[in-house]
């Protein structure tokens, strides 16, 4: 017999996604929102966390902003940007009610904690040559045991990892390591890889941090690199982009280490999630040419995407996909990232629930 308790649980959490829904029409159609108005009015608590993390060849700490919604949370999201980017990816600054995956999710019950990966933003900078993808999955691995154990205020039951990009092939390695967290959301990415592409667009328009005026007085070894000056328009599908998302990401973009993608490049070939058998959904657009397309992952429909990922997995994985027509590689400042933020809480609410 279910209990009263269960059922009212239940009803909570419809009347949250129903919410959620509403909200994110409105903010199709509404006034945009001034930058000043971003703060969250709901009484979500959000506050600056700092984890100690070690490495090898190193020691520091971990960055990020844990946000509680009222009367706390047993599931916390985090949440891993990409390829020089901070946690400001999960939280832009420009009408939070379409670009705010952590407004979502915090309105909808869960916990958040955006943070900065390793060699960017407020965490730690060592040199270089120790930014690789086993150090970003070894640091963000340190995070999700700080989460559980309660040792940033809170502790949590269950733990969603979401990653974007690069933040997500570090999502690949963290869940088929260290089987760590209860579910795995990854977008703009897939097991295969347009490497021309990718090369040609993405490092090729990367030169060394300490040429950009806004990183030359930082004293950044040449192993950290950005994107070109006027080149962060490779992120996006500019059709389904407010130019000034754009303008906005150019100010505020990070730092990424220039070894990162060639440590990261053997997850391609090591068959590094075939031990993830957890739910795990990817989020990815169509117009997305460094993972969609002749070269890469199929992503004609939801399910051809899921098809192509599920072989790549443990045998008990729950496999899922969203294609996301029209986008580019940045799910999250496009136009459509409302209907990435339902998918994405509606299949963390199916298997884990807030």
């Amino acid at each position: 017999m279910t209990s009263s308790v269960a059922i009212s649980s239940a009803r909570r959490g419809r009347l949250r996604r129903a919410g959620l829904v509403l909200g994110m029409v409105l903010s199709l159609v509404a006034p945009a929102a001034p930058a000043a108005m971003a703060a969250d009015p709901s009484g979500v608590d959000c506050r600056e966390v700092h984890t100690p993390v070690t490495f090898a060849g190193g020691s520091g700490q971990i960055s990020g902003t844990l946000c509680v919604p009222p009367g706390g949370a047993h599931t916390v999201q985090l949440l891993v940007h990409g390829y020089s980017y901070a946690r400001y990816y999960w939280d832009f600054p420009y009408e939070p009610e379409t670009y705010s995956y952590v407004r979502a999710a915090n309105s909808a019950g869960y916990a958040t904690l955006a943070i900065d990966r390793i060699g960017d933003g407020k965490s730690t900078r060592p040199p270089g040559v120790q930014l690789t993808w086993d150090t970003a999955a070894d640091t963000v691995n340190q995070v999700i045991t700080a989460l559980r154990a309660g040792d940033l205020g809170e502790s949590f039951d269950k733990v969603a990892l979401v990653g974007h990009s690069y933040g997500s092939v570090t999502s690949y390695l963290v869940a088929g390591r260290y089987h760590s967290v209860d579910a795995l959301v990854v977008t703009g990415i897939a097991h295969r890889v347009n490497l021309p592409d990718l090369t040609a667009r993405l490092i090729g328009q990367s030169p060394p941090a300490a040429l950009d005026p806004k990183f030359a007085d930082t004293g950044l070894d040449p192993l950290y690199v950005t994107t070109r000056a006027g080149a962060r328009d490779l992120f996006y599908a500019t059709a389904n982009t407010d130019p000034r998302v754009i303008e906005i990401d150019e100010k505020l973009k990070e730092t990424a280490g220039l070894l990162e993608i060639p440590t990261a490049a053997q997850y391609l070939l090591n068959n590094v999630s075939k031990t993830t058998n957890i739910p795990v959904l990817t989020v990815n657009a169509d117009k997305d040419t460094f993972f969609c397309g002749p070269l890469a992952a199929d992503c004609s429909s939801d399910e051809a995407l899921a098809d192509f990922e599920r072989p790549f997995y443990g045998p008990d994985a729950t496999v899922e996909a969203m294609v996301i027509p029209g986008g580019g590689h940045d799910v999250n400042l496009e136009r459509t990232a409302p209907q990435a933020y339902a998918r994405m809480l509606d299949f963390v609410d199916r298997h884990l629930g807030t």
